[in-house]
């Protein structure tokens, strides 16, 4: 008893601890029946509340991105669309988009209630396009970052979208160039531990008098998470189709290696989150960048004056564009 109260957070560090792995050890055998319950809860919610589930569907879309004081006046080059990833209600494109404004690119940003399975997103993000097109059908580039690259690649390669085929009518932009960032194209197992980036998440909303007192269900109830795992059925029905045919793709993974090369270490590591082997798409070039998965693209506070290594890279590709 005295070695317990001793040693008492320890001791409950280490109960926590083997629950969590015993939690997520089992629930490997029961990913499918646990992603059906996550998304049927989800469902749920949406019935019983549906003014507010509306609201945030209202509040989500493709917007233009209007956050920089000093917009370009004159825009000269094609729209970029910035899709964000799993828990991140958008901050992501903090540093990116007013360089992109400045350098004269008109910068919209897509945003989804990122908990839903990832199919959920999909099919919003095509009802989006199809809405951006009604009132201009040209040509597009995507930058996505996380998971964001997969709800924009599953769209471009769905048979069930033909998205090549609602292009040749006009029914959708045409995407000329697609940049992925610490994009998980083949799983990442950190995707067990979203607890964290959900909670910042939700404290970003709770601060914004608009938000739902159901915002944490109303956005998802985490099915996305089990979507990522490593050779979860969405991401083995996706690695199965061709890439787009008439799309320029481009993966940026990030680095937090502290040794140089592109060894084993560095490619394990990756950024910290996803690997480099899980960026990597066949045939699909890619740069390494310095950072984590979030520093390789955006500063940690608004008034760091330093430049995230992605940013020179985006710009680089839009211009050879």
């Amino acid at each position: 008893m005295n070695w317990f109260c001793r040693h008492k957070w320890l001791t409950i560090m280490g109960v926590f601890i083997a629950v969590s792995v015993f939690f997520q050890t089992g629930r490997t055998f029961f990913l499918p029946q646990e992603h059906m319950l996550r998304h049927a809860l989800h469902e749920a919610v949406k019935n019983r509340f549906p003014k507010a589930a509306q609201a945030l569907k209202d509040r989500c879309g493709i917007k233009p991105f209007t956050e920089t004081k000093s917009p370009a006046d004159h825009f000269d080059r094609n729209r970029v669309i910035l899709v964000h990833g799993l828990d991140d209600p958008g901050i992501i494109w903090q540093d990116l988009a007013p360089v992109l404004l400045e350098r004269g690119y008109p910068v919209l940003t897509m945003s989804y209630p990122n908990d839903q399975a990832i199919a959920a997103s999909t099919r919003f993000f095509f009802e989006q396009m199809q809405q951006l097109a009604q009132t201009d059908p040209g040509p597009v580039a995507i930058v996505a970052h996380s998971m964001g690259g997969l709800v924009a690649r599953d769209m471009l390669t769905h048979p069930g979208f033909d998205y090549p085929g609602a292009v040749a009518v006009q029914k959708v932009p045409a995407v000329k160039l697609f940049i992925f960032v610490g994009t998980p194209n083949h799983g990442t197992q950190m995707a067990r531990f979203r607890i964290f980036t959900e909670i910042r998440d939700q404290m970003f909303h709770f601060f914004r008098p608009d938000t739902h007192w159901l915002h944490c269900l109303l956005d998802g109830t985490g099915a996305a998470a089990i979507d990522l795992l490593p050779g979860s059925k969405f991401l083995t029905e996706l690695n199965l189709r061709p890439l787009p045919e008439d799309t320029i793709m481009h993966v940026i993974a990030g680095v937090i290696s502290p040794w140089s090369g592109k060894g084993p270490v560095t490619n394990f590591l990756g950024d910290g989150l996803v690997s480099v082997g899980s960026a990597s798409l066949q045939k699909v070039p890619l740069t390494r960048v310095k950072g984590n998965h979030f520093t390789m693209i955006r500063n940690i506070t608004r008034h760091s004056t330093r430049e995230p290594p992605a940013i020179a890279e985006i710009l680089r590709l839009l211009n050879n564009q």
